[in-house]
């Protein structure tokens, strides 16, 4: 099959010798026109709509036509025989010569001219708005004769100066044929790998993005969604974050759903690309807060003021090469995030945390994502005697295929005496807030700096005498009841400062320590906050304005909260 060749001659006294040479190529299916600079671009915007596979053309015109389009453009290089004709033709005339012409003309004819030692000055322009500007400072000058491509011969023209036009000959023509059939087989064999790359990209790869250093998408492909899931905006904040791991993130999707993106760099002729696959769950999608898939993308801040949370966080580390753990602790001591702290420890975020109540795995979840690389599960006391011989078989399942079980336990339960007392199992004793008192100051420091952040709560700190109430109390809740005492005092406090006559006015409140129940206190703080905002909701008739003013909260961050 021939090369379907498209030749647009600058100027037309190249057509009869294209003609001529096209007789003696058999390669090639030569489609011949006539336009230089502006007036071939009609001829190119045609060009892919007529299969055309290769393009030639000389000087400016090549240099336009390759901005223009993504065929391959072959430009005519003027050959030194092309630069002897002309200079043997001007070699008579008299005065002051000079050749003006974009590099493909003038590189060949310094050269030369240098060679031979002929009194012909050489001027190189880099775009065609300059010839004419040139060409008149030549001209008061006293240039007499201007040579060069066909621009430069209209601006001598124009200036009243002889001009002769720098012709290509036979050879350079022959040459050009002979660059676009090697271009073409070259092309077309990229092409090739092109298109097989994409077809395996297309069969093995459901959904993929790519973004450029600029966070610029270069390549998509969605193959499981009708349209693009998720806003490209969310992923430019994760180009080149994770270096050259491989990273797995979760984001929320433009219809509010989870979407798994796995995060990995590429880098091609020191370029460097961030690939994005993204993912729907669909096996383990919950319309139930029981069941949560989260990426943990850095260490989760444990407050560790007192010797006992230190020793708490010494004995994880201790533990670390193994991959099931005993988290034993009363209600609200924070076993949730001590999880994320474990899961970030062992997989520094290249792995999904599922965070699951044991009464889930009566739903047979497996197998479960392969990205899911640490399981947490919580609420093991509340289900029945008959579900508990089930979920410990499911958390040895999941430890031998080599998963993270973090298994949530409020005190040594005899039930589950097989997996506590397992040579490989590693407990860990999590101290309550009464326990650890030194953290008292800090944590409170953190959730008043939490909530301003979330809720835009006014105070910023608290008085010495209130934090005395706050250390004097015995937190039967543990941290999530300090959480939620918080709440409500930053909720009343409308100064900067949380006052002694706030925290005791709430503290009156609860007539006796609170005996929070062990179902608000399940799961992590954020599911604690969430049921807070939602059993406020419940007692106001679901009333967002009456909620936001009693949380202290505005009506925006109230509808993003209870979205999440």
């Amino acid at each position: 099959m021939k090369i379907k060749t498209l030749f647009i001659a600058p100027y037309p006294a190249m057509l009869p010798l294209i003609e001529e040479c096209r007789k003696e190529e058999k390669e090639l299916d030569i489609k011949i026109a006539t336009g230089n600079l502006g007036q071939a671009l009609p001829y190119v915007n045609n060009a892919e709509s007529e299969g055309i596979d290769m393009i030639i053309s000389r000087g400016g015109t090549a240099k336009l036509i390759q901005q223009e389009t993504n065929i391959p453009v072959i430009d005519i290089q003027v050959s030194g025989y092309d630069m002897l004709r002309v200079l043997t033709l001007a070699n008579d005339f008299p005065g002051k010569k000079a050749i003006v012409g974009f590099s493909n003309i003038t590189l060949g004819a310094k050269t030369i001219t240098d060679i031979l030692d002929i009194g012909i000055e050489v001027f190189t322009i880099q775009k065609e708005e300059e010839v004419e500007t040139l060409v008149l400072e030549l001209k008061f000058k006293g240039f007499e004769l201007i040579m060069g491509d066909v621009v430069t011969m209209e601006a001598a023209a124009k200036a009243g100066l002889e001009g002769i036009l720098i012709q290509s000959g036979r050879e350079a023509i022959f040459d050009s044929f002979q660059k676009v059939k090697s271009v073409y087989h070259s092309f077309r064999r990229k092409q090739q790998e092109n298109d097989l790359l994409r077809e395996i990209i297309k069969k093995n790869t459901d959904n993929i993005i790519i973004l450029d250093s600029n966070a610029e998408c270069v390549f998509e492909q969605w193959n499981t969604f009708s349209s693009p899931p998720i806003l490209v905006s969310d992923l430019q904040t994760l180009v080149h974050r994770k270096g050259n791991a491989v990273s797995v993130e979760m984001i929320e999707g433009i219809k509010g759903d989870m979407l798994k993106v796995q995060v990995s760099n590429l880098e091609i002729a020191n370029e460097i690309y961030t690939q994005f696959i993204i993912k729907e769950l669909n096996h383990m999608k919950s319309s139930s807060e029981d069941l949560n898939v989260e990426s943990v993308s850095q260490l989760p801040m444990i407050i560790n003021e007192s010797d006992a949370m230190k020793e708490c966080l010494a004995a994880i580390s201790a533990g670390i090469n193994r991959n099931l753990w005993l988290l034993i602790g009363a209600a609200g001591t924070g076993k949730g995030l001590l999880a994320r702290y474990i899961h970030y420890l062992k997989h520094q975020g290249a792995g999904l945390l599922l965070s699951i109540h044991a009464k889930e795995t009566r739903r047979g979840l497996d197998p479960f994502d392969d990205d899911v690389r640490s399981i947490y599960v919580y609420g093991a006391e509340d289900i029945s005697a008959e579900e508990k011989p089930h979920l410990l078989k499911h958390c040895q399942s999941w430890v031998e295929s080599g998963k993270e079980v973090i298994l949530s336990l409020p005190s040594e339960m005899q039930e589950y005496y097989s997996l506590l007392y397992n040579e490989e199992a590693v407990r860990i004793y999590i101290p309550s807030l009464v326990e650890r008192k030194d953290d008292i100051r800090a944590l409170t420091a953190y959730f008043i700096a939490h909530f301003h952040q979330q809720y835009g709560t006014s105070a910023v700190k608290i008085r010495e005498d209130a934090m005395e109430l706050l250390e004097q109390y015995k937190w039967p809740g543990n941290t999530a009841e300090l959480k939620a005492f918080l709440f409500d005092v930053l909720a009343a406090e409308k100064g900067y400062t949380i006052s002694k006559e706030t925290v005791s006015r709430q503290l009156n409140r609860k007539h006796r320590p609170v005996q929070i129940e062990d179902s608000l206190l399940n799961g992590t703080l954020d599911q604690i906050e969430k049921r807070i905002i939602e059993a406020v909701m419940e007692e106001e008739n679901q009333n967002q304005t009456k909620v936001s003013k009693r949380l202290g909260i505005n009506r925006s961050t109230l509808w993003r909260k209870l979205k999440q």
